[in-house]
């Protein structure tokens, strides 16, 4: 049996903490141990997943692991990111790569001359709804895609506004779906409680001739998280959170009718695919499903949504 692949967890926020719990389950995985600069919070999570609390970054990073979970600040990707790809160690940053297009540069060009892998955490393309999805169009089959994803504001953001925290999301599924690139960004803006944007409606140009809009906002009361994608033969519907997808079909203007169906989507925790899928790349020494350039297209379409006026 191969051995085990040694991981830590740097930065054990709530989505740092879920890695951690993930990585403790894995048979594959050792986790070894976390950091967080609030030292109670990672106490509490190291005791949690019996696992060692490394009281510094360096300490974490020499301590031998093979892999990391960056689960920081995007603002501190870059600092933490360089450092650890530089030692060979092989990363997965959570979502956006980075705070900025000069530090997700800085992190591509790292990851090109270590040789050590590089993984950018957009973890809703292990959405069951959106695997499903992924199976059922081909290149060229999309037309349209309509994405609102809306939320109260998360006490956890202070560094960004909600386009590079949760429309960067939807981008990036918009390039996964359609396999395309894209061509051009049109965006509507404001703030209204915070000092970054915290709504905003994006429209995308794809290259092959598609679209797709983005709604998305740190207003609404409640979660929502609904993909519909327009094709020439059908229309579907994804409901994110519940993990519900339904398929329309052709209208029939002769008897004003259209089939519905219901699709069946395996319910599975996204973040455990992932972890899976990273795991494997490294296991089998295999590029990572999402890679840093996918971070990147994703960050530049969302930092320039975030320019135009």
């Amino acid at each position: 049996m191969a051995s085990k692949i040694k991981v830590a967890v740097i930065g054990v926020g709530v989505m740092g903490a879920n890695h951690a719990r993930v990585y403790s389950e894995m048979p594959e995985v050792e986790l070894v141990g976390v950091f967080d600069e609030d030292s109670k919070r990672a106490r509490a999570i190291a005791d949690l997943n019996k696992c060692r609390m490394f009281s510094g970054l360096e300490e974490c990073l020499q301590s031998g692991v093979e892999a990391v979970t960056v689960a920081v600040p995007s603002s501190l990707h870059k600092e933490i990111v360089v450092q650890s790809l530089r030692r060979g160690i092989h990363t997965l940053v959570e979502k956006p790569i980075a705070g900025t297009l000069e530090d997700a540069d800085c992190i591509l060009e790292t990851a090109r001359t270590s040789g050590a892998k590089l993984m950018v955490g957009h973890i809703e393309r292990f959405n069951p709804v959106v695997q499903a999805l992924k199976a059922m169009f081909k290149k060229g089959d999309i037309i349209s895609i309509n994405i609102v994803r809306v939320g109260p504001l998360p006490p956890r953001i202070k560094d960004v506004g909600v386009i590079i925290d949760l429309g960067v999301h939807d981008i990036d599924l918009v390039r996964y779906l359609t396999q395309d690139d894209i061509e051009d960004v049109y965006c509507v803006k404001s703030s209204n409680v915070v000092k970054f944007e915290d709504t905003a409606s994006l429209m995308l140009r794809m290259k092959g001739g598609g679209s797709a809009q983005i709604t998305t906002n740190w207003i609404t009361p409640f979660k929502a998280r609904e993909i519909q994608v327009i094709a020439k033969d059908k229309f579907v519907r994804g409901n994110l959170l519940t993990q519900h997808v339904q398929e329309f079909g052709r209208f029939s203007a002769e008897d004003q009718s259209y089939m519905v169906r219901d699709v069946y989507v395996k319910q599975e925790e996204p973040l455990r695919k992932e972890l899976e899928a990273f795991a494997n790349s490294i296991r089998n020494n295999l590029i990572p499903p999402i890679t840093g350039l996918d971070g990147y297209e994703a960050l530049k379409t969302a930092v320039h949504a975030t320019l135009k006026k």
